[in-house]
């Protein structure tokens, strides 16, 4: 009788953990991971000229494509802005900003302006990865402000770091 009641009770069990297994599938489209930009090596930042000292990071795990992470560096007159979104570019497309396509190490991207006040203008140079995307701001250091056009620094250092960004 002992065997029996642990007979009846292994297959039980197994059956437990079989029917457990057999719930429903999970639909949808995978979710995309999103990436840290603070996790370019010093080696790569200091050899673009950026201190690899992050001045500010910050992760948004708001649900979805809103989903975002930012990291900022000094770079001698100009302060950059790498940020990760688990959307495309397009899904956060402003109407307002115009995008130019340009090409960066032989990879697609766009560029455009952002006006911060009237006479503070940043540039971003974006890429898009499957179900994500990249950015990375050039905006002028207040105190120490530089004669050179924000999406030629924009452009310049997306390119030295583009090894590092996700495709």
């Amino acid at each position: 009788m002992p065997n029996a009641r642990l007979r009846t009770a292994g297959v039980i069990g197994a059956a437990t953990v079989l029917l457990g297994g057999c719930g429903g599938s999970v639909e949808g489209t995978p979710v995309a991971e999103l990436w840290d930009p603070c996790s370019i090596p010093t080696a790569t930042l200091i050899g673009a000229g950026i201190d690899p000292a992050p001045l500010s990071s910050e992760t948004n795990l708001a649900g979805g494509i809103a989903d975002a992470a930012f990291c900022s560096y000094a770079t001698g007159s100009f302060e950059l802005t790498v940020y990760s979104f688990r959307s495309t570019s397009e899904a956060r497309l402003s109407p307002a900003e115009e995008r130019d396509e340009i090409d960066v190490g032989g990879r697609r991207a766009t560029r455009f302006n952002r006006s911060i006040t009237p006479t503070w203008v940043s540039c971003i140079v974006g890429f898009d990865a499957p179900s994500s995307s990249v950015e990375l701001e050039a905006r002028p250091d207040l105190i120490t402000p530089s004669d050179e056009n924000p999406c030629s620094v924009a452009t310049e250092l997306a390119n030295l770091l583009l090894p590092q960004l996700p495709r």
